[in-house]
């Protein structure tokens, strides 16, 4: 069970002489990330520390370092910009980077929800193609995201046309020591994709994120995620028998019928049979859906 984390705040603390925290953004499992200064240039930045009964371990440290290097190498639009890694007075590492302003994809498919109205065909296209070309360019590099969900997705500003990809703590790279052990399930349990459910992590390339991408999709243009299991068994099950992926036509009818063939290809159980890149099923969908 995760520690009582309720007084664990970094607020006030002037980290590395140089920045100094202000408001707490966001707190997951593994970390927080706050606002700060900094006092040298004057430029608001986001801290990711860890969370304190993480700081010293030495796997989730070095899951920071692969976030800032997968994020470093893929340095442009599409990521976040990364200041560098810093010590705070404790020792704990941080990331320094760019302070976004906007909303994740996960709540955005939830207000829409809410308002019943969901995203367009348009708005999906001008979502995520910057989406797919930041994907494309990781794994030319090497680099799989192994945790694409519509939380790791953040729309800056509101703007559909400047997603950034975000997370990249578990990202698998070629250049760094393996930190999952080779049957840990790396990824959130409705994005992850059968090879992984089947093989754990290790078995993760290309093909797992294109799955994991497609669900986001189907997720973005539905409101719901295909598979929903409520234990990690009745997923496993699910995710790795056929027949298990509801009707996109059925779900958004202005969608042509065929958009459901692209659905089998994307979410096909075997990636040999899956599309081999996030390019090629974009592609796929584009054409299907005549955009």
């Amino acid at each position: 069970m995760e520690p009582d984390r309720a007084e664990d705040s970094r607020t006030g603390e002037m980290v590395g002489e140089r920045y100094q925290v202000g408001t707490l953004i966001g707190r997951g499992g593994h970390g927080d990330v706050y606002r700060a200064i900094d006092v040298m240039e004057g430029r608001r930045v986001a801290i990711k520390f860890l969370a304190s009964h993480l700081a010293k371990d030495s796997d989730y440290r070095l899951r920071l370092v692969r976030e800032a290097r997968a994020m470093s190498a893929l340095e442009g639009r599409g990521t976040l910009e990364v200041m560098g890694l810093i010590s705070a007075d404790d020792g704990s590492l941080c990331l320094v980077m760019e302070l976004l302003e906007g909303m994740d994809l996960a709540q955005a498919i939830q207000e829409r929800r809410a308002a019943g109205k969901p995203f367009s065909l348009d708005e999906v296209m001008t979502l995520f193609m910057p989406v797919v070309g930041t994907l494309d360019r990781a794994h030319a590099r090497d680099i799989i995201h192994r945790d694409l969900k519509p939380s790791n997705i953040y729309i800056v500003g509101g703007n559909l046309a400047d997603p950034r990809i975000m997370d990249f703590g578990l990202a698998k790279t070629g250049d760094l020591q393996a930190i999952t052990a080779d049957r840990m399930l790396a990824g959130s349990p409705s994005y992850v994709a059968p090879e992984i459910w089947k093989e754990g992590a290790r078995a993760a390339d290309a093909r797992s994120d294109v799955y994991s991408l497609a669900v986001v999709m189907y997720q973005t243009l539905t409101g719901d995620v295909p598979i929903y299991r409520e234990s990690l068994v009745d997923m496993l099950l699910a995710v790795t028998t056929p027949g298990n992926i509801p009707s996109l036509h059925k779900a958004r009818p202005e969608l042509p019928e065929a958009v459901d063939d692209w659905a089998e290809q994307a979410f096909a159980i075997d990636p040999a049979n899956r599309f081999q890149t996030v390019v090629g099923m974009w592609r796929a969908f584009r054409a299907v859906t005549r955009r």
